[in-house]
C-alpha cells in the first residue's frame, strides 16, 4: 500500500535543500527593533519570548500594528531554511492560531524550518461575535489590511533576525483562510510566491448571507417550524449514494463528481398516512425542502443568488435542526454577520432570517460591499508574472462553502487569461466526498505544502494529490464524535462549523490513527479511476479520466444568473464561469 509522506505527492520528494541560516540577534535585541517605518505604520512589539518545542527552539514575537492588528510570529533560532509561512484565519477569525493544517507530511515544516506567522485579523473575541466590524476600520482590517502587513512585518523580522528576508513565502489557509489566500494573490501579488487555498468563502457577502440563510428560509414553515431534521439525513444521504454513480469504478459511495448526478423525488419513498417513525421515508414537503437545498438560494422572480445549492453527499452535515423548534447553526452563523458585517452603516437590527428576507433587494444591499471582502477578481495576470504559483482545493461535499464558488472563480480565470496559461500556475483539486476543509466520508488527510513548495521552488507542477484516509472506528453503526465537533443545535455548533469543523459521520477516523488507505486525486476537470486491478485502498492503482460531467451538467442556471460587483469589476456567472466585465 502507498504510504500517505512527503514522498508521496505525486510530484517529488519535494523542494531542494536550502542553507540554514543562523540568527544574527538575540530574540531581546530584535524586540529592540523599530519596524514601524518599514510598514508606514505604528507596530508594537509586545514581546519577544525565546522557547524550546518539540521543533526546536524559537523566538517568538508579539506584535500589535495600529490600530489593533494583533500578530504573532514565531522564528526558529535553529535550522532556519530561509522559508516563510503564513497562515490564515477561519470564520471572523478573531484570535491567532499559529498551528499549521494540511502539510502533516512536510518534512520542513515538521522539523521547524520555516518562519510562521499569523493574525487575529484586526480584532479579538469569540469567532462568532461580529461587533467589531461596526467599526470601519476594522472591516477593513479582515477583509485584507490585517494579512497584508502582517506579511510585510514578517519579513521585516526576518531580515533584523537572520539579517536576510525569506527566500520563499508561502500562504495557507482554508474556508475564510482560503478567501484570504486568494485575496493575497488578487491584491497583493508580491506578498507570497506559493499560496493554498482551500475551500476559499471568496463570495464572502453571498456567502455569509444567501447561501447559509437559504438553509433556513428553504426549511421553514409559515409558523417557523423545521422541515427537514437531523434524523432525515441518513436516509437522504442514503438515497443518493443509490442512484449517483461513483464514476470511480469502485462502489465505496465517494463521488467522483457530484454534478454528475441531479437530485430525483423519485429517489425517495414518500412516507404513507400514519407513517410516524419515518426510518426509510421521507414526507413530500421534506422531499421538496431538499430539493430547495440542492438547488440553492432563489425568489419566486427566477432570480438565482447564490452559485449552485449543497451538493449532491453532503446531506450527512446539512445544518437543520434536531427538532421542529430547534434553531440551526446555519442561523447562528448568518445573525451576527448580517447585524454588522455584511452590510452598510452600523448595528442592524435583524433578529432572525424573516427580518431579512432573501429578496432581490436585499442581494443588492449585501452586494454593496463584495468590493471590500469578496476575493472573485479573476484578473490573476500580476501573481503568475511574478512566478506565483496557486493550489486551490476543495471537498466535494462541503456543505458550508459550495464547491461550486471555487469551480465557477477557476473556470473564469481560464477565461479571462487562457487555460494554457492558467496551467501554468494555478491548479484545482477536487476532493470527492470530503466536507468543509476535512472530514466527511472521503480521503481528506492531505499534504498541501510539499507540491507547492516544489512548484514554487523547482518547477514541478503537480500532477496529482495523494490523500489519505486514517482508520475507522465504527461505534455500532452510530456516528462517533470527536472532542471538536459541533453538538446540537447552538452557537457553539456554528463556531465549530466556521473552523471547518462539521458534523460527524460514521464511521469517523480518529487523529491518533495511522492512514490505512490512499487515493489519488488529479487537477480538475479529471477524475480518479480504478485500473481494474490491485489493491482499491492502495493509491497507485488509480489513473486519472477527464470527466465530461463537469462540463455537460456543471449548473442550471440560465447565463447572466447571478450578478454583483466584486472586487474592481462587475462579474455574472455563464454556464458555471465567472465572467469579469
Amino acid at each position: 500500500m502507498t504510504v500517505l509522506g512527503c514522498c508521496s505527492v505525486g510530484v517529488s520528494a519535494g523542494a531542494a535543500s536550502l542553507p540554514e541560516v543562523a540568527p544574527r540577534l538575540s530574540c531581546e535585541q530584535l524586540a529592540q527593533q523599530d519596524f514601524s517605518s518599514v510598514l508606514g505604520e505604528q507596530v508594537t512589539i509586545n514581546s519577544a519570548t525565546s522557547m524550546a518545542t518539540d521543533k526546536g527552539s524559537f523566538c517568538k514575537v508579539s506584535a500589535t500594528i495600529s490600530p489593533s492588528i494583533g500578530v504573532e510570529v514565531a522564528l526558529p533560532a535553529e535550522h532556519w531554511t530561509q522559508r516563510f509561512l503564513q497562515v490564515g484565519c477561519g470564520g471572523l477569525c478573531g484570535s491567532i492560531n499559529l498551528n499549521l493544517s494540511n502539510a502533516s507530511s512536510c518534512v520542513p515544516a515538521l522539523n521547524g524550518e520555516f518562519v510562521v506567522a499569523a493574525t487575529d485579523m484586526g480584532h479579538s473575541g469569540s469567532m462568532m461575535d461580529a461587533s467589531w466590524a461596526e467599526q470601519p476600520q476594522k472591516r477593513i482590517d479582515f477583509a485584507y489590511r490585517a494579512n497584508h502587513l502582517t506579511a510585510v512585518l514578517s519579513k521585516a523580522l526576518s531580515a533584523a533576525y537572520y539579517g536576510q528576508a525569506p527566500r520563499y513565502a508561502y500562504f495557507m489557509g482554508c474556508s475564510d483562510g482560503g478567501r484570504e489566500a486568494l485575496m493575497e494573490a488578487q491584491r497583493y501579488p508580491d506578498d507570497f510566491d506559493g499560496i493554498s487555498a482551500g475551500a476559499p468563502a471568496a463570495f464572502f457577502q453571498f456567502q455569509n448571507s444567501f447561501y447559509h440563510g437559504w438553509s433556513v428560509a428553504a426549511n421553514q414553515r409559515a409558523d417557523g417550524s423545521a422541515i427537514l431534521l437531523q434524523k432525515h439525513l441518513p436516509i437522504l444521504h442514503k438515497a443518493v449514494l443509490e442512484h449517483c454513480p461513483t464514476l470511480s469504478g469502485v462502489n465505496d459511495g465517494l463521488l467522483q463528481n457530484p454534478y454528475a448526478c441531479r437530485f430525483s423525488a423519485d429517489w425517495v419513498r414518500q412516507c404513507a398516512k400514519g407513517d410516524s417513525e419515518q426510518k426509510d421515508c421521507l414526507s413530500a414537503e421534506q422531499i421538496n425542502a431538499a430539493r430547495r437545498f440542492y438547488d440553492g438560494a432563489s425568489d419566486a422572480e427566477g432570480h438565482q443568488f447564490v452559485l449552485g445549492g449543497l451538493p449532491l453527499g453532503s446531506e450527512l452535515r446539512w445544518a437543520v435542526p434536531a427538532n421542529e423548534k430547534g434553531s440551526s447553526s446555519a442561523e447562528a452563523m448568518v445573525l451576527p454577520t448580517l447585524q454588522s458585517v455584511l452590510l452598510p452603516g452600523g448595528h442592524q437590527n435583524i433578529q432572525s432570517m424573516k427580518d431579512f428576507p432573501l429578496t432581490q433587494q436585499n442581494f443588492d444591499r449585501v452586494a454593496q460591499l463584495a468590493p471590500l471582502y469578496n476575493a472573485a477578481n479573476t484578473n490573476l495576470r500580476s501573481f503568475q508574472q511574478q512566478g506565483g504559483k496557486l493550489i486551490m482545493w476543495h471537498g466535494l461535499a462541503d456543505d458550508s462553502v459550495s464547491p461550486a464558488f471555487s469551480l465557477a472563480y477557476y473556470r473564469g480565470v481560464q477565461a479571462l487569461m487562457g487555460a494554457q496559461t492558467v496551467d501554468g500556475f494555478l491548479r484545482l483539486f477536487l476532493l470527492p466526498s470530503v466536507g468543509h476543509c476535512g472530514n466527511g466520508e472521503g480521503y481528506d488527510q492531505v499534504d498541501l505544502l510539499t507540491p507547492l513548495m516544489a512548484w514554487t521552488e523547482d518547477g514541478q507542477a503537480p500532477q496529482q494529490l495523494i490523500t489519505g484516509k486514517r482508520e475507522q472506528v465504527d461505534a455500532g453503526g452510530m456516528p462517533l464524535a470527536p472532542d471538536n465537533a459541533p453538538k446540537g443545535d447552538d452557537t457553539a455548533a456554528a463556531e465549530a462549523q466556521f473552523h471547518g469543523v462539521q458534523r460527524p459521520s460514521s464511521p469517523i477516523a480518529t487523529p491518533d490513527k495511522p492512514v490505512t488507505a490512499t487515493r489519488p486525486v488529479f487537477p480538475y476537470p479529471y477524475i480518479a479511476r480504478y485500473i481494474g486491478k490491485g489493491d482499491i485502498n492502495d493509491a497507485s492503482n488509480y489513473a486519472p479520466v477527464k470527466s465530461a460531467a463537469f462540463e455537460r451538467l456543471f449548473f442550471r442556471q440560465p447565463a447572466a444568473s447571478f450578478v454583483g460587483p466584486d472586487n474592481q469589476h462587475f462579474y455574472r456567472v455563464e454556464n458555471g464561469v465567472l465572467v469579469q466585465q
